[in-house]
């Protein structure tokens, strides 16, 4: 047999919880309200954390709004760090296609450590 999950109001939670932080216990809390002590236990941490702004219920998340800053700011950058890799891109295209720079004698340009040691002798 299917049993629902049974789902409790905001204002619900929130009563219990204000009534535990002036000082009840949770076990009498638990039983003026009807509730299991281990649930009462299960919604402290989110209330702990969060006060006034905990158990949302569904759909209406305060998180909502942050998250959707959040999401918007990493498109931004996201954005911005597909414009700079195209850049560089095109920068790389143009470098690879330049011959490389010639010296005043008509050598090419080398580095004191590329070039071979001589030999004495």
């Amino acid at each position: 047999m299917f049993v629902p999950r049974q789902q409790y109001s905001r204002e619900l939670k929130i009563a219990v919880m204000r009534e535990i932080d002036s000082g009840r216990s949770t076990a009498e809390v638990a039983r003026s309200y009807q509730l299991s002590p281990k649930r009462l236990e299960a919604w402290k941490p989110e209330w702990r954390a969060k006060g006034e702004l905990a158990f949302p219920g569904i759909g209406a998340r305060p998180e909502a709004k942050l998250d959707a800053e959040r999401i918007s700011e990493l498109e931004r950058k996201i954005g911005q760090q597909a414009m700079e890799i195209d850049f560089l891109k095109k920068a790389l295209r143009r470098f690879r296609e330049q011959p490389p720079p010639v010296v005043g004698n008509g050598v090419t340009g080398s580095t004191s450590k590329s070039r071979k040691p001589r030999k004495r002798g």
